[in-house]
């Protein structure tokens, strides 16, 4: 928001510009050097947020894949939108009634940079990746946390690649957070515990067999 406003405020210099140099109490004609910055400027302040937009549509559009083309949005949150998200403690969240998906900062810029450079994704970029996977899942109509992660668990592979991610190191990705990440959360119990299912697992009561399952041999 930050960002478009300083947009328009140097788009707002340009048109003072044009404008002013019309005038006949001002004989000065327009500098085009001057409108020239003013323009960059303007173009600079515009880009990260025309960016972050061109990126939540991809999102989105590959979200509708998942969802087996159930409409969906996809926002990032801005610090500020964060800020005054009533669900601002997690990472992102779902409303199957509306399609709408939220991501909070900083998790775009993450999976962003995950998807930019796959070959060199740690954890974090990999749990972004589920984030992603997780929250689709939510727009299909499922609300139970732990149904929806081990669902996530096994579409991991087939989200990947839709996002990008060459084949192989989609699938090396997708078992990583399964046998390490998701395995986690059954340790520590709470909040992240409820995640977590030992019913979750090949040939296991959640598992839905997907021919390109992340434990799909």
């Amino acid at each position: 928001m930050l960002w478009l406003l300083g947009s328009l405020f140097f788009c707002a210099l340009i048109v003072r510009e044009l404008v002013g140099a019309g005038r006949a109490d001002r004989p000065d004609p327009v500098y085009p050097p001057y409108l020239i910055l003013l323009a960059t400027l303007a173009a600079a302040c515009a880009w990260p947020a025309v960016s972050m937009w061109r990126f939540e549509r991809f999102l989105a559009e590959k979200a509708m894949v998942l969802t087996d083309g159930k409409p969906a949005s996809v926002h990032c949150n801005s610090v500020l939108d964060t800020m005054f998200d009533r669900n601002l403690l997690a990472a992102g969240h779902a409303n199957p009634e509306t399609g709408e998906i939220v991501f909070q900062t900083p998790w775009c810029d993450v999976l962003r940079d995950y998807l930019d450079d796959p070959a060199s994704a740690g954890d974090r970029q990999i749990v972004s990746l589920n984030l992603f996977t997780h929250e689709a899942i939510h727009i299909r109509g499922e609300l139970n946390e732990a149904v929806t992660e081990c669902q996530a668990v096994q579409y991991n592979h087939r989200a990947a690649r839709l996002l990008g991610v060459p084949d192989a190191l989609a699938k090396a990705h997708a078992l990583r957070y399964y046998r390490t990440l998701y395995a986690s959360r059954g340790q520590v119990g709470g909040y992240g515990g409820m995640y977590f299912s030992d019913r979750c697992g090949p040939g296991l009561d959640m598992d839905l067999r997907l021919p390109d399952s992340t434990w799909a041999e």
